[in-house]
């Protein structure tokens, strides 16, 4: 008999984000910077840090521009 495995890890799925993630996901995907994020949300710049930080945990990706990506690719698959 033959073994098969069979890779079981999710792909990054944006459903995995809170609003308050996912609203900062559409701003980096935007172009805005950390501080620029801040401001426009009423946070400390180290706040959207850590928010970021916990997105890329989640999604299992390496930085900003592969967020950017995923968001953009994401929301027109749901379009």
């Amino acid at each position: 008999m033959s073994t098969t495995t069979v890779n079981t890890q999710r792909p990054a799925s944006l459903d995995r984000l809170t609003a308050r993630e996912m609203e900062i996901a559409r701003l980096v995907r935007d172009g805005r910077t950390n501080r620029q994020i801040a401001r426009a949300l009423g946070l400390s710049t180290k706040t959207v840090e850590a928010h970021l930080s916990r997105i890329f945990a989640k999604l299992s990706i390496p930085s900003r521009t592969v967020l950017a990506v995923l968001v953009t690719t994401g929301e027109r698959a749901a379009a």
